[in-house]
């Protein structure tokens, strides 16, 4: 047996190695060894070529490799190889076998060179792998991270979209420098998405990161970025940003990944089924025509038969069935429509590409082309004489869109809004798109988005069932101030549409909103067919500019389809748009306005009012603020004011409850920070509270930025507020700058500031009292965003609550309340709690005390000192120490209180004394008298008293007096004076007397 030469030392190891990984394939049998058998001979076709590893002298080996179960042959001789770091160009391989050189594919084949390109993800393709941290990142006790994994799914691979931090990785070997090519979708920035580069040492390569911003809902957007020679760990990394609304983050999806640098191909791709490359050295494969197909692999397509059709990028053809009337449409000439006769030509087309058979039996063909009046514009529009279209008002003018725009009345003004009834045309204030995650071509056609069907407007049909459809409106509304009544914010203007879903499968359709430097959010989202038509109406709150989009898809891409099911016809319908207040529309009609000078309308100034009784411009009263409509002048909240400002504010200067309360010096800017939290990598996070307490006159003063941006020259997004949160991710790096994202308002206006714990429906039931004891009340200032979102309908809203702490000197100590986790306990209401001695009340002279000091020379101090238990702040001071003349108390205020009182009490008993004696006296004169009368008018004498005593046992009654003139009177006289006056003792006598 012939054995071939002793390779260099490198590919020895490589023969052993191969063997100890391939001990069946290697078969070499020594020198009169003996052989395995039932093994065929090797042959020259049962060899295949790899190379060895590279030596320190940067050179390899070509070897010969079995590629199949055999024994003995003659194998070839290994051969040096070209030099380590050899590439080919894009539609190149290096051929291995026979020339060791760069040769372009054959047709039907593609090739990178050396790159690699990703984009079937029925599987993870080889090299990718996907991974969950244990930790969850939010912390959430709830969440559940077991299978929270990238998942591929046909045409992309998404992430989880929950708050677990989920990795999609994968390792590449780069012999040159390269690069990283991936095209993403992320509708919104509730998601934190970062691209990660590590090298062979797994250390970061800083530089190469990246932070892909928001694409917004069925959008894409690519990302590139530079890789070094070696090896690259690239780790595209996914996690829920808030863990506090309903809503559930948005998920990430990449469709396509190309890695560029890698080492050689050794072999061409074939071009998959339904693609061809007609000539060699191409890099990618064209899609097939439509009614052609291929198998893959091929150099050409081949065209379907007459009765089958096929659409662009198919690996086969399809039966035509029988045309409908779904099969057309209706196609309106508006071009002549202001030349006489106002008409429009009405044709009838085929849906293209055509899908059907007409002619044959059962099959519904065309109407006719007819001619028919054209129809009107929406209103606030007219018709354009230059080609026919439709066209807004201009400034001052109105129409009902069946006239030419006229101009206003005297004495009225133009209200300006889009209404949108009439689909003749696609709108100029909106556009339509068609997106799809593959090829826009293959998938959307050549119609491009929604389609103008006379009484309404429809997404289109014979669209890719993998499609999203979208139509997006721009709005730009007046400057118009919005307002709060009872803590109800007032909206500046107002969107509604009527829409209905015709599909039969898991449709949907997304109502989304993007305001100006702003990332989209979803407002509502529809899913599955709507019986009948609906409504839908969304309130505006602010005068920022901003996108609407309605966004159509026919069924979950993340679902398998159903073959059986056809979705050519499944549309979704809008019968009709209204927004109110643009500034970049067109008038419907006209409103009265108020009269001036020269029959003009009167535009009265900020912080004024017109009066319809006096016919003047009126302003508003002290501490009121003008409404959203200008009409009627508002009272501001509780503890706030308005000087001819439009909008109510505090100079944290205020009084409640006869106590004036003095927080000036807590004015400005103010950070606060939830307690870090960690992933299992050791990556901190934390929410940062950003808090103007008063702001400036109502100015928006406080500042949150989102520096998250794809390119180091994006500029940073902000958002002006009086209170916002932003999330803050800190560099490994001090000398970095840490990532901040998902900023928000939580507080634009003040409502007003209380001790009570509610406020316009909003309401504190959380923080608890004080412990202390003290009888001192809490401050709130009630906050409001009047920004809606799904999962705060009604907004956000914040209520701070200041407390009296004396020992909290300065600007004191911010806090969250314990009870809800980062400040709030749904993400739509948050609560702080700020202890400071500036929240406690202001002095005033009831909170000291005036001492007198002794006399001297006519003269005394007098010296002030603060009242004990003494709990205010600032406000008056102690007045200096004074003095004044001596006044000498009179003697009862020298004696100690009780003597004072014990002496009064004396005195006043004894007065009381005597007035009864008094009283007394002249009651026994007054009978005395009356006696003296009665004696000088009787007969005789009375009769001498034999006693002047009673028996034992008698009764007053029973005392008998008896004759005698002397006695009788002597016995009146002792009576008198013995028992004093009394007329139960004179009637007695009176009786006696009588009596004799």
């Amino acid at each position: 047996m012939a054995y071939p030469r002793r390779p260099a030392a490198p590919a020895i190891l490589f023969l052993v190695s191969l063997t100890a990984v391939f001990p069946s394939v290697l078969v070499v049998d020594p020198p009169g060894g003996t052989t395995t058998p039932n093994l065929p001979t090797c042959k020259n076709i049962d060899f295949g070529f790899v190379y060895t590893e590279c030596d320190e002298d940067n050179n390899r080996w070509r070897v010969a490799v079995p590629t199949k179960d055999c024994q003995g042959g003659a194998v070839p001789a290994p051969k040096l190889a070209p030099k380590c770091g050899k590439t080919c160009e894009p539609g190149e391989y290096l051929d291995i076998e026979n020339t060791q050189d760069c040769v372009q594919c054959m047709s039907g084949q593609y090739s990178l060179g050396g790159g690699e390109r990703f984009e079937t993800w029925d599987k993870l393709p080889p090299g990718f792998d996907v991974s969950v941290e244990d930790e969850k990142y939010w912390e959430d006790e709830e969440a559940n991270c077991t299978g929270s994994y990238w998942n591929p799914v046909g045409p992309f691979v998404a992430s989880p979209g929950d708050y677990c931090y989920s990795q999609l990785t994968y390792s590449a070997e780069l012999k040159k420098e390269g690069y990283l090519n991936f095209t993403y979708s992320m509708a919104s920035s509730d998601t934190f998405f970062h691209v990660q580069v590590r090298n062979e040492q797994c250390e970061t390569v800083e530089a190469h990161d990246s932070d892909p911003k928001a694409t917004g809902e069925n959008k894409w957007d690519s990302i590139m970025i530079p890789l070094q020679a070696g090896h690259n760990i690239i780790t595209w990394k996914a996690v829920g940003l808030s863990a506090y609304t309903e809503k559930r983050p948005a998920r990430v999806f990449i469709s396509k990944v190309i890695v560029m640098g890698l080492d050689f191909t050794s072999k061409c791709t074939a071009c998959p089924p339904g693609t061809y490359t007609p000539s060699p050295g191409h890099s990618q494969c064209l899609p097939c025509d439509e009614n052609t197909i291929s198998a893959g692999g091929n150099s050409e397509c081949k065209p379907c038969a007459e009765t089958e059709y096929a659409l662009r990028g198919s690996s086969q053809c399809t039966e035509k069935k029988p045309c409908s009337e779904s099969d057309y449409y209706k196609h309106y000439d508006y071009s002549k429509c202001h030349q006489d006769p106002h008409e429009t030509t009405v044709t009838y087309n085929w849906i293209e590409p055509t899908i059907c058979m007409y002619g044959i039996q059962g099959a519904v063909g065309r109407p006719k082309n007819n001619k028919t009046a054209c129809p009107n514009c929406n209103p606030g529009m007219e018709l354009n004489s230059d080609d026919g279209s439709c066209k807004f008002c201009k400034p001052g003018q109105f129409s009902d869109g069946k006239d030419p725009c006229k101009k206003c009345p005297a004495l009225t003004k133009p209200q300006e809004m889009m209404k949108f009834i009439t689909w003749k045309e696609i709108p100029p204030v909106m556009k339509t798109i068609c997106l799809s995650n593959e090829d826009d071509d293959i998938s959307c056609g050549t119609h491009k988005g929604w389609v103008p069907a006379g009484d309404h407007i429809h997404s289109g049909e014979n669209y890719a069932d993998n499609v999203y459809l979208i139509l997006t409106l721009e709005a730009q509304f007046q400057m118009v101030e919005g307002g709060y009544y009872e803590g109800q914010a007032s909206a500046v203007a107002e969107l509604n549409f009527a829409f209905q879903l015709d599909c039969h499968a898991d449709c949907s359709l997304y109502f989304v909103e993007e305001l100006e430097n702003d990332d989209p959010q979803i407002i509502r989202t529809w899913l599955g067919a709507t019986d009948n038509m609906q409504v839908y109406k969304h309130k505006i709150m602010t005068t920022t500019p901003r996108k609407f989009s309605w966004a159509f898809e026919k069924r979950d891409p993340e679902k398998e389809a159903d073959a059986s099911i056809d979705l050519r016809h499944d549309v979704a319908r809008i019968y009709n748009i209204t927004v109110t207040n643009v500034a970049n529309g067109g008038a419907v009609y006209c409103a009265p306005c108020p009269e001036g000078k020269d029959k003009q309308c009167v535009t009265c100034s900020d912080g004024m009012y017109y009066s319809n009784d006096t016919k003047k411009c009126i302003p508003c009263a002290l501490n009121t603020y003008l409404s959203a409509n200008k009409d009627e002048c508002i009272p501001c909240g509780p503890g706030l004011k308005n000087i001819k400002e439009k909008v109510c504010y505090s100079d944290c200067k205020f009084t409640l409850d006869d106590h004036h309360y003095d927080l000036s010096p807590l004015q400005g800017f103010h950070q606060l920070d939830t307690s870090s939290s960690f992933t299992e990598q050791g990556n901190r996070y934390f929410k940062r509270y950003n808090i103007s307490l008063c702001g400036t006159k109502g100015e928006l003063d406080t500042v949150c930025t989102s520096n998250r941006r794809s390119y180091a020259a994006d500029a940073d997004e902000t958002l002006n507020s009086l209170l916002c949160r932003s999330t803050i991710l800190p560099s490994s790096k001090s000398s970095d700058e840490p990532i901040s994202t998902q900023i928000m308002s939580i507080g634009d206006v003040l409502l007003g500031i209380s001790h009570e714990n509610t406020l316009h429906g909003m309401i504190d039931n959380i923080t608890k009292p004080r412990a202390d004891g003290q009888d001192l009340k809490d401050i709130r200032f009630f906050y409001h965003s009047p920004h809606i979102t799904s999962g705060c309908p009604a907004g956000r809203s914040t209520i701070i609550t200041l407390r009296c702490d004396p020992n909290a000197k300065a600007n004191g100590s911010l806090s969250f309340i314990p009870e809800c986790r980062d400040g709030t306990c749904d993400g739509c209401n948050f609560l702080v709690l700020w202890t400071t001695e500036f929240a406690c009340p202001s002095c005033s002279d009831k909170d000291y005390m005036e001492i007198p000091g002794e006399c001297k020379e006519g003269s005394q101090d007098l010296t002030y000192v603060w009242k004990e238990n003494k709990i205010c702040v600032g406000g008056e001071s102690l007045p200096n120490k004074g003095s004044q003349e001596c006044v000498m108390p009179v003697w009862y205020e020298q004696m100690p209180w009780y003597a004072q009182y014990f002496i009064g009490a004396m005195v006043t008993f004894g007065l009381l004394m005597l007035v009864l004696i008094v009283c007394c006296w002249k009651r026994n004169r007054k009978l005395e008298y009356k006696y003296s009368k009665l004696i000088a008018s009787a007969n005789g004498e009375l009769p001498a008293a034999e006693t002047c005593a009673l028996s034992e046992g008698e009764d007053e009654d029973d005392v008998v007096f008896q004759d005698g003139k002397n006695k009788g009177k002597a016995f009146f006289n002792k009576f008198r004076f013995k028992n004093g006056s009394g007329e139960k003792e004179l009637l007695y006598a009176a009786d006696a007397l009588s009596m004799s």
